[in-house]
């Protein structure tokens, strides 16, 4: 069952400590092995199969794109994927009520792991999880 609070408590779990972002390494913890980029990291969030079955441990952003409902941006919710381009980050909240920007959890090159705020634009598409309960 995926609800949003799961997807948002799998997110979490990769924050402490901060996961380094890899696109050729593996993370292994309770979720599962998952790929160290961002569509591995949503894919873990989403509760996806990791390593083994899938043996690239996770889908890639045009798989995630591909799985998900599209949403309009404007409707994000939290455990959303938010897409700009090949990067994905998962929603977790707007950031203030004109919803320039909002929270997201993502494995960033720069970074790592983090919850970070980042601002919005005409770019970014949403996907939801196309099985969740709520």
């Amino acid at each position: 069952m995926t609800t949003r609070g799961g997807i948002v408590t799998r997110a979490e779990a990769w924050l402490d400590p901060p996961v380094p972002f890899s696109r050729t390494r593996f993370h292994q913890d309770s979720h599962g092995i998952y790929r160290t980029d961002d569509s591995g990291y949503a894919s873990m969030a989403w509760g996806l199969p990791g390593m083994p079955p899938d043996r690239n441990g996770g889908l890639d952003g045009i798989g995630l794109a591909a799985l998900g409902v599209p949403t309009e941006v404007a409707d994000l919710l939290a455990g959303d994927l938010l897409v700009h381009g090949e990067r994905v980050a998962v929603f977790h909240e707007w950031d203030g009520e004109n919803r320039a920007g909002c929270w997201v959890f993502e494995l960033a090159p720069d970074a790592g792991t983090v919850h970070r705020a980042t601002a919005l634009t005409r770019d970014h598409t949403a996907r939801r999880h196309p099985r969740l309960t709520r």
